[in-house]
């Protein structure tokens, strides 16, 4: 098993970045064999895989995959079969996201915000649209990279005692902004729910408590940066449950 960078952004994080870029983006589930995916039978063409597919917009033609092997659910326990392959949905899409160009670590995803914000003033100033001045500090803006953040009246600026989140992953979760929609909101909190009741009970009481450190037990979160920070203290909680079930 791939060693996890310290500086690893969860899938739920990212995709929440995606939905940003494609309001219209939907994910789909379901399971095949390796042959259909173009995987030859001697490396694993005939065993089973938990396919993500991921289309930008209804009919995309042209759909984003990823995808994960069923037997890497050997050892994880949970309250249900069905457990397992929420887990397995999870790093699917995990994979598809990174396919579709966005980064899995903290410093690669930062330059990938940066470079799509450096691009859209590019454009803002081919149209003629005027720009921030980068030395012009602004309530609400991000003074070196001048990206909007949308904040809740309702944000408290704490952190969580379960797991510490880098200098560097608060500023991309600052980058973020807020919901798109109430649609995005609700598909991303039953994702983070789904990997909570996979966890056993033990680590679900350090989610809960993780939880209600950073804003109370508050749900849905309607601050994206207070959602992300939970989601950060439960990736870190199904990481080392995973890691647990391998060394047992």
């Amino acid at each position: 098993m791939a060693n996890i960078a310290e500086d690893y952004v969860s899938p739920s994080l990212r995709w929440g970045i995606f939905k940003e870029d494609h309001p219209d983006a939907s994910v789909e589930f379901t399971s095949v064999k390796g042959t259909t995916l173009g995987i030859p039978k001697d490396f694993g063409g005939d065993e089973d895989y938990c396919l993500a597919t991921i289309s930008r917009q209804p009919g995309d033609d042209s759909p984003i995959i990823g995808y994960k092997p069923v037997a890497d659910t050997k050892g994880i326990r949970g309250d249900h079969i069905s457990d397992k392959w929420n887990i397995l949905c999870t790093k699917a899409l995990g994979r598809a996201i990174k396919r579709a160009g966005y980064p899995d670590t903290t410093e690669d995803l930062k330059l990938f915000i940066l470079y799509k914000q450096r691009m859209a003033e590019q454009e803002a100033i081919r149209d003629g649209v005027p720009t921030p001045s980068p030395q012009t500090e602004t309530p609400g803006i991000v003074t070196d990279t001048q990206i909007e953040v949308k904040q809740s009246p309702l944000v408290k600026e704490v952190e969580p005692e379960i797991v510490e989140i880098p200098e560097e992953e608060a500023e991309v979760l600052a980058e973020v902004g807020g919901w798109k929609d109430k649609w995005e909101m609700e598909e991303a909190h039953d994702l983070l729910k789904e990997t909570v009741e996979s966890l056993p009970e033990d680590l679900r009481q350090k989610a809960r408590d993780a939880h209600t450190e950073i804003n109370n037990r508050q749900w849905p979160m309607e601050s994206v940066a207070q959602f992300n920070a939970v989601a950060q203290s439960v990736q870190a909680l199904a990481e080392e449950h995973a890691k647990q079930d391998l060394e047992a």
